[in-house]
């Protein structure tokens, strides 16, 4: 039999088979509950005690004799349903200490300036740490890399997807581009949300560049992809008037 789905609720390789050594063998005592189990008699009594606390046996005193017995395998889905309440009970119990793990969390990261995140699926976390922060009227601003050879692939994606969550809490984008031919590309179209916008300009953009809240993150899409971010007021703002002063000079994307 297959007993890796008892080991799943919670039940140990010794208290599966001293269970069913007690399933097979009725009433008994320790000595062929051993035998049965092949469990060591060092660990049967400590066993069988837990079984008693789980609900799935019993002993009983007969002369001078104790004896065991397997209870009813239903009280299998008894002991799920009391491991189910206690995991809702100690979930309503965490909630109550998860604000205080949130604030000592921030101050951790308060003191880490900078951070590497490696991959596709190391991008996907930074935006979606982002998405977690925005909040309406916030913005996030890019200088973006030309788009050839992204198109369809997990890098558009990932930015289609923070893009949309971004829009939904009406925090606004503006992207600055020296491709001219962004503009016909797919995620152009969040423009229409109203909270999007791109400009072009011929100036000499630092590629791959976002600035969001206090973060300044640098992209790298070789092999292997990287997401190189400073947590830095200070150096935020220093990027933030460099776009600006770009932004305000160039030109808007004529859709029509």
């Amino acid at each position: 039999m297959n007993t890796e789905v008892l080991e799943n609720i919670g039940f140990t390789k010794g208290e599966i088979k001293v269970y069913f050594a007690l399933l097979e063998l009725g009433n008994t005592t320790t000595g062929p509950i051993i035998t049965k189990s092949t469990v060591a008699r060092s660990k049967v009594y400590e066993i069988l005690e837990r079984l008693k606390l789980k609900g799935l046996a019993t002993d009983v005193i007969q002369g001078k004799q104790k004896y065991f017995q397997a209870a009813h395998p239903n009280k299998i889905l008894d002991y799920i349903k009391r491991k189910e309440q206690q995991l809702k009970e100690e979930e309503k119990d965490f909630n109550k200490i998860l604000p205080e793990l949130i604030e000592k969390l921030k101050y951790s990261e308060a003191k880490q300036e900078a951070k590497v995140y490696v991959g596709i699926e190391g991008i996907r976390t930074f935006f979606d740490e982002i998405i977690n922060q925005l909040e309406k009227d916030d913005e996030y601003l890019a200088m973006t890399i030309p788009w050839e050879g992204l198109i369809g692939k997990s890098p558009t994606r990932i930015f289609q997807n923070f893009h949309l969550k971004r829009a939904e809490k009406k925090a606004k984008a503006k992207i600055l581009t020296s491709d001219k031919k962004l503009a016909k590309e797919e995620n152009v179209n969040f423009s229409r949300t109203g909270f999007y916008e791109f400009r072009t300009t011929d100036v000499t953009l630092p590629t791959g560049i976002g600035i969001c809240k206090d973060y300044v993150v640098t992209f790298n899409w070789g092999e292997t992809p990287r997401a190189f971010v400073i947590e830095c007021k200070e150096n935020a703002e220093q990027y933030r008037k460099f776009f600006y002063d770009i932004w305000n000079k160039a030109k808007k994307i004529d859709y029509h």
